[in-house]
């Protein structure tokens, strides 16, 4: 028989892992898919305006909700979610690239999610040896090859990180100098076991079951093929409402509107995060309203249900 859990998150940022910890609280069947675990969280180095939180950075904050989303209970997996619809019952189906799943509820907090690299093999490699997240996958790479492709801070961070368990990391760069922060170029020419690789694309992911080589293309050298084990994509974020088009009302900007419950215009399908019309794009407002989003939630699977709705504490 197939499951059908009470909400699905989509999205497994500050917002939607925050939604995560709330329904698992409210002891809610929870499931958080996301291509990454972090999203533009982890870009951050230094965090000072968290409350509570005397200085991190955005990984080191990200790690621990990730955490406590776990041990409250939330079942997250790493996939892309294609899309998500109504269906009989007042159920919603999510398909993603490797399977399907039936929900009550959905929390839409895809914020902006990484950017592909639209290369042939990338798909089918996605989850062996394909990854958009260093922060999470790093430690499946020990003594391994890997290749970083990407530019600017995001890339340089991901490619040290991954420096520091691959035996060799090479970083492969359009451009003919690296862009970032001087101390991160820095440490990046001077760590042993990295090469960059400049003026140089991605054309192929190769491989049979998980990702073996790659084939590269690099001015004035032409084709040819780099034996790696991972392939770790670095090129930023972008928008992605695609998937939720038919359940949502979108704004100029393609922000999700939403009131002031978080609900869209779908009753059962809830937003939060960078990717609604929510001014202030800042990690506390986002896990605020990953909260909100959570117990809105709640309270649509109570009343589903026929049972006493969540209140508002003054209102008893």
């Amino acid at each position: 028989m197939e499951e059908v859990y009470d909400v699905i998150i989509v999205g497994a940022g500050i917002s939607g892992l925050t939604a995560g910890i709330y329904a698992c609280r409210k002891k809610m069947n929870t499931l958080i898919i996301s291509k990454d675990i972090g999203g533009q969280a982890l870009i951050a180095k230094e965090i000072e305006n968290y409350p509570g939180v005397e200085r991190t950075s955005g990984a080191e904050l990200i790690q621990k909700v990730y955490e406590q989303a776990l041990e409250f209970g939330a079942q997250i997996i790493q996939d892309e979610v294609i899309s998500v619809e109504k269906v009989n019952g007042g159920h919603f189906k999510v398909r993603t690239l490797k399977g399907e799943y039936v929900s009550r509820s959905i929390i839409i907090a895809a914020g902006k999610i990484p950017r592909d690299l639209k290369v042939p093999g990338e798909d089918r490699f996605k989850g062996s040896g394909v990854s958009y997240c260093a922060t999470c996958d790093a430690p499946l790479f020990r003594n391994k090859r890997v290749i970083v492709v990407g530019d600017g801070n995001i890339a340089l961070d991901a490619t040290l990180l991954l420096a520091k368990y691959a035996k060799e990391v090479n970083l492969v760069t359009k451009r003919n100098s690296l862009s970032g922060d001087k101390e991160l170029v820095e440490m990046v020419l001077n760590t042993p076991n990295i090469k960059v690789l400049y003026e140089t694309y991605v054309k192929e992911i190769v491989g049979t079951f998980k990702v073996e080589k790659v084939l590269m293309e690099t001015l004035g050298k032409g084709l040819y093929d780099l034996q790696v084990d991972g392939v770790f994509v670095e090129l930023g974020y972008e928008v992605n409402i695609e998937p939720f088009k038919s359940l949502i009302a979108f704004d100029e900007r393609k922000q999700i509107i939403i009131n002031n419950r978080n609900e869209t215009k779908t009753s059962g399908v809830f937003a939060c995060g960078d990717i609604t019309d929510t001014p202030y794009k800042q990690l506390v407002i986002s896990a605020a309203e990953g909260a909100k989003a959570a117990l809105s939630a709640y309270e649509y699977i109570q009343r589903l249900s026929g049972k006493h709705a969540l209140t508002v504490d003054w209102h008893k």
